[in-house]
């Protein structure tokens, strides 16, 4: 069964004529004859009652017009896809550490139809240096993550948002209460590590090891403890906030000659527009 087939078959059923399809699709009568003919002992049924004048459809034969412009107008979705300058197109993984997605998503998924139409978008959350592998290894397409240095050998790096990290201590927190330090094996937390050794008064107090900013967030509200982290996700609590010489990028991580790479830039305005 060939595609022509299905375009001569449904050509038929929209003139209602051999004759006129002939025509329009610069054939010869005996060879659209012969086309659906061949197409009919491929589906094993007549498509066409040839007693009447000119051949009516069957209901096989309309069952098949419906199914033939459903083939092809996935074949002409795919042409769309894959012609030059279609821009974006396909099916693609987004990896976020989970503090970004409240902060970028929304405003992503408001813009990407109308900027990027033929490409589609999934999502997952996890930590830094494990989306960054994901990338590296192609479990994901891009990532938005922690930077720590320079990327990884086949990865690039382009900064979203460049956060100051932020000391939170609830008033009247008690000297002998713990700081809240987030998963210090991602790269927040190793920042988070640094901006700790520089300071003996919080580094002395007992450490309590969290991974979900939010709950860090719900202790600090019935002042459990102190914590740092980027003041971005510090917004709406009470605590006394001490800005910190020390700032996190947010980076797009993406590999250096992926068919996202070449969008890099378009996705980055996405993200924070």
């Amino acid at each position: 069964m060939q595609n022509r087939d299905l375009t001569t078959l449904t050509t038929i059923a929209a003139t209602g004529s051999f004759r006129e399809t002939a025509e329009r699709l610069n054939m010869t009568l005996s060879a659209v004859s012969m086309q659906m003919k061949s197409l009919e002992a491929t589906l094993g049924g007549a498509l066409f009652d040839r007693r009447s004048r000119p051949p009516a459809l069957t209901p096989l034969g309309r069952a098949a017009v419906t199914a033939a412009a459903e083939v092809l107008s996935a074949e002409d979705r795919l042409r769309r896809l894959a012609r030059p300058g279609a821009g974006l197109s396909g099916d693609f993984r987004l990896g976020l550490v989970a503090s970004a997605g409240p902060r970028l998503l929304p405003g992503f998924l408001v813009h990407v139809t109308t900027a990027l139409p033929a490409a589609r978008f999934t999502f997952r959350t996890g930590l830094s240096e494990v989306l960054e592998q994901d990338v590296a290894s192609g479990a994901v397409d891009a990532a938005v993550v922690t930077a720590t240095g320079v990327p990884p050998g086949g990865l690039r790096h382009r900064v979203l948002a460049t956060d100051r990290l932020v000391l939170a201590v609830p008033r009247g927190l008690s000297p002998d209460a713990p700081f809240l330090h987030f998963a210090p094996s991602t790269g927040i937390g190793k920042l988070i590590a640094r901006a700790l050794a520089e300071r003996p008064d919080l580094s002395a107090r007992p450490r309590i090891v969290l991974d979900h900013v939010q709950t860090i967030r719900a202790c600090l509200r019935e002042n459990v403890g102190a914590t740092i982290l980027p003041e971005v996700d510090l917004h709406g609590l009470s605590a006394i906030c001490e800005a910190l010489p020390v700032s996190r990028d947010l980076v797009l991580v993406i590999r250096a000659g992926a068919p996202l790479d070449a969008h890099a830039a378009q996705l980055a305005d996405l993200l924070t527009g």
